[in-house]
């Protein structure tokens, strides 16, 4: 309940309020929880479509040439989200750019965090054999 609160917080801004009222606060509360939900909702989809991660089995085995990445997570969802704010006043060209600019940046993290939890998998495999 902690996590989702505090990440409720950080990706909804549903401590980003000064009201004075009751129903400003529970309007601005449900607002950010919605929100919440529709990130946490289209990072279930993709996971629910992504495709199994790589892992090792053995603690000697050699890191494979693509790891894969992994899947949308509800940050990741929320800077994509973002992503349309800062466009929309831009031009169409530009626009376009920042798109695939953001897209790309998105998919080569997600491709490292994939690599580093495959070189994580293989340590604790490592630990555990000794």
């Amino acid at each position: 309940m902690e996590e989702d609160f505090q990440q409720a917080k950080g990706q909804a801004g549903l401590d980003h309020t000064q009201v004075r009222r009751y129903r400003s606060w529970l309007r601005h509360s449900i607002l950010a929880v919605a929100a919440l939900a529709v990130q946490a909702v289209a990072a279930a989809v993709h996971r629910r479509d992504h495709p199994t991660p790589v892992l090792p089995t053995h603690a000697d085995d050699l890191p494979p040439e693509d790891c894969g990445a992994i899947a949308l997570t509800v940050p990741e969802t929320h800077r994509l989200l973002l992503l349309h704010d800062e466009i929309r006043a831009q031009p169409a060209s530009i626009a376009e750019q920042r798109i695939r600019y953001h897209l790309r940046w998105s998919t080569w993290r997600r491709k490292r965090q994939a690599r580093a939890r495959w070189y994580h998998y293989r340590k604790r495999l490592l630990i555990l054999d000794w």
